[in-house]
């Protein structure tokens, strides 16, 4: 994620043109290799062991790497050299700019810095980041001035599930939940204190092409109606995240919430002043909103 992010950074700062972007990106974004095909390429796993991983991440928030170890079909050396095998995709990325004459390593290495200095990021941050640590990089660079937490690790973790179950090329854009936004179709769920004494509401909307391209990656088939597959796919992401989230909350603070039957609606414009931030999420091929009301009222003051 942070090479898609640093990419756009890059272009903002008017370093590099859409097109050096665009031509950097494909060339490179084939070569970072996923962790399960690696465990497989080196004999370390099974893909019957791979799958079951892929099963548990469904569950849970959790690394590969982590999920494997603790069912026995890793050891942390052996996580370790995947890991290393699993070239950096900001270094990928700087490469491929380096190729084209775009950059070169110093201009390089001076962009880099500069990412670090405008954000404030510490030595420790700033390696974090660029090691692949999600949480790190939303809530330092992207929500640096938001004040709910609950709000960071909900996007955090939104943005962890759509890298592990749907895609690895994604960057999050900070919206303007206050406009009036229009859908071709929307999906959205409450999540709700128990005995439905507070509820929330998170919900996804996009434009029929996103949601026929998410749903067909999520469901790992090709969906070209806006049918009840469609429909069931993106919805069912949705809850999937949602239901992750809970356990998060669940084991780290104790707190017990339920989720409602997510709904899904078409042509629908969504200004409700319940939504208090709004995310533009571009994958490769598809951009929808994150839209996500006050989850601070479904903890305990206290917390």
């Amino acid at each position: 994620m942070f090479a898609q992010f640093f990419g756009h950074y890059l272009l903002n700062q008017g370093i590099i043109t859409s097109s050096q972007l665009q031509e950097a990106m494909a060339s490179q974004k084939d070569t970072r290799v996923k962790l399960g095909v690696l465990a497989i390429n080196q004999e370390y796993m099974t893909a019957s062991q791979v799958e079951q991983v892929h099963q548990t991440q469904m569950t849970m928030d959790k690394r590969f790497g982590e999920i494997a170890v603790e069912l026995g079909f890793l050891t942390e050396e052996q996580v370790e050299h995947l890991l290393s095998s699993q070239k950096s995709a900001h270094l990928l990325l700087g490469q491929a700019l380096i190729d084209q004459n775009v950059l070169t390593y110093d201009s390089f290495s001076e962009a880099l810095s500069r990412f670090k200095k405008e954000n404030s990021l510490s030595d420790e941050q700033f390696a974090s980041i660029m090691n692949g640590d999600i949480d790190t990089l939303i809530s330092s660079v992207l929500l640096k001035e938001e004040k709910d937490r609950w709000r960071t690790d909900y996007i955090s973790l939104f943005a962890k599930n759509l890298i592990r179950f749907v895609d690895t090329e994604i960057r999050i854009e900070i919206g303007n939940a206050a406009e009036v936004h229009s859908y071709d179709w929307f999906v959205s769920q409450e999540i709700a204190t128990e005995h439905d004494a507070v509820s929330r509401k998170v919900a996804i909307g996009g434009d029929q092409p996103s949601f026929l391209r998410l749903a067909s990656r999520y469901a790992d088939e090709s969906i070209k109606e806006a049918d009840d597959m469609m429909q069931a796919s993106v919805g069912e992401f949705l809850n999937l995240h949602n239901g992750i989230f809970l356990v998060n909350m669940s084991n780290n603070l104790h707190v017990e919430l339920e989720l409602k039957p997510q709904m899904v609606s078409n042509q629908r414009s969504e200004s409700d002043t319940g939504y208090h931030t709004l995310l533009h999420v571009i994958g490769s091929d598809f951009s929808i909103d994150l839209l996500i009301s006050d989850l601070s009222v479904l903890v305990p003051e206290h917390l």
